[in-house]
């Protein structure tokens, strides 16, 4: 039995209690800690070296205020004897202090590490502290000058040599080429109609976020939408509400039941918590020759801030690609919307636009800031500088 991978809001006093009474031990994803780090620098460089070995192997947690069984030579066995809890801590100030650590201790930073602190009732609270397996391997132990990379074996952390940390770099560009392929394909399949849902030959708008690391999020997420009405909170649209879903061979999809189906939009949820979403959002001004680019980027902004909701709740963590695409708009101008004034006189080129795509490394960095670089990207190709809806410092200015 391990704890990664399970919805942190499954982690509670009754569940270390289990741990402690099945005698799970550590091993490549898990370890137990009785006692934070103090301020004395082996304990500080052993808390980094735990952390990067995570990030650098299949992702795992650190539970602090467990005491481990030791053994009749006085070693520590990896089993839990007690659950203790950490007394007398200020869990924020902690947390600043572990994330300060990490942040000085170990390059390059390492995305997605959450903090966990779980109630014991009357009883002293504990710290889980979870690290994702990170799609930037790899990550170094510089705290203290040491210069090492660690990674996990099934009975903790282990140095790495020098064949694992190159397999390890030649693994970060496998996965991200995955994803790039992945996404390509989806788009692909989109332009060719084969949707999950019956979707009409007119211009669509392709969002795609997809976290590059795998996490086994699909029971929690069959958990949370037992109660039906979570859907319509889980899970948005780039256009409308979800008026019908269901389950199916890519996971799970919400979409309009509308009777023009050039006007259909759906959202696809993948069984490791990406998402899909696309539809016949567009409004067409026949007049001026051109569609509106605040409809695109609010639906995209939609879309991302619900799918960050979906993702605090099953645990998945950035980095995350985000992508964009649109098919069926050659020849047609990007416009402002209805008010506008102006425009560039240059229109969509191709009827496939494929924008590059970006990777953020903070899953819950607000949506509007995350879709700029995209945003800016997609007005590149209407003949734009940049999003007319960014002001020169890069916050966001709403459409009137």
């Amino acid at each position: 039995m391990s704890t990664y991978g399970l919805p942190l809001s499954q982690i509670d006093a009754v569940f270390l209690e289990s741990l402690r009474a099945d005698a799970v031990a550590e091993g490549r994803e898990l370890e137990y800690k009785q006692e934070l780090p103090d301020g004395d620098d082996r304990s500080k460089r052993e808390s980094v070296q735990d952390v990067s070995s995570f990030a650098n192997s299949v992702g795992g947690d650190l539970i602090y205020g467990v005491r481990e069984g030791r053994d009749e030579a006085d070693t520590p066995t990896g089993i839990p004897q007690a659950i203790v809890g950490l007394p007398d801590v200020n869990f924020d100030k902690e947390q600043l202090r572990l994330e300060q650590l990490l942040l000085n201790g170990v390059v390059p930073r390492i995305p997605g590490v959450l903090f966990h602190r779980i109630p014991r009732g009357a009883d002293s609270p504990c710290l889980l502290v979870r690290v994702p397996q990170s799609p930037i391997r790899l990550h170094m132990v510089t705290y203290s000058g040491i210069w090492r990379f660690y990674g996990r074996g099934a009975s903790g952390r282990v140095q790495l040599d020098v064949g694992q940390i190159r397999a390890g770099f030649l693994e970060v560009e496998t996965a991200q080429e995955r994803l790039r392929r992945l996404r390509l394909d989806r788009v692909a399949r989109v332009v060719a109609g084969e949707t999950p849902i019956k979707m009409g030959a007119g211009a669509k708008l392709i969002f795609h976020a997809l976290p590059i690391t795998r996490l086994d999020v699909w029971p929690a997420f069959v958990k949370a939408i037992e109660d039906q009405s979570q859907i319509l909170i889980l899970l948005a649209l780039m256009g409308g509400t979800p008026q019908d879903w269901r389950y199916n061979l890519d996971g799970f999809v919400a979409h309009t039941t509308r009777t023009d189906l050039n006007n259909q939009t759906y959202v696809q949820l993948f069984r490791d918590g990406g998402i899909e979403a696309a539809g016949g959002i567009l409004s067409f001004d026949q007049h001026r020759r051109g569609f509106y680019g605040t409809e695109f980027e609010k639906g995209a902004i939609q879309v991302l801030t619900t799918t960050q909701r979906l993702w605090k709740l099953l645990g998945v963590t950035g980095p995350i690609v985000l992508g964009l695409a649109l098919s069926g708009a050659r020849g047609w101008k990007m416009l402002l919307g209805p008010w506008g004034t102006w425009e560039p006189e240059v229109t969509v080129d191709t009827d496939l636009a494929i924008i590059p795509e970006v990777v953020i490394q903070d899953g819950n960095l607000p949506a509007n800031q995350a879709l700029k670089p995209l945003f800016d990207l997609a007005w590149n190709a209407g003949g734009w500088s940049r999003s007319p809806f960014y002001d020169e410092t890069g916050q966001r200015r709403e459409p009137r």
